[in-house]
């Protein structure tokens, strides 16, 4: 088994007290991502709110590998997705 075989995306939620900045974080597991990314709230499956294109928009501006810096890039992602959506 190759090393991407096993790497599945994860929705996740940053909370930053005004809102959130939503993401997909690219790793083997749940625990990996709490065990290295731990400010993140983990999803199953995305809010009721959230429509098929804002998914389709996180996951294309959004998507990170897991990290230590991979809330940075989720919000870097954010700021993308405001201008795409502008």
């Amino acid at each position: 088994m190759q090393l991407e075989d096993s790497m599945k995306t994860h929705l996740v939620a940053y909370e930053y007290g005004s809102g959130a900045a939503w993401g997909y974080i690219v790793a083997e597991s749940r625990e990996a991502i709490a065990a290295q990314v731990p400010e993140v709230e983990i999803h199953d499956r995305p809010p009721t709110w959230m429509t098929d294109d804002d998914v389709a928009v996180v996951r294309e501006h959004a998507t990170v590998e897991v990290g230590n810096d991979a809330v940075e890039r989720i919000l870097e992602g954010k700021k993308l997705q405001a201008i795409a959506s502008a």
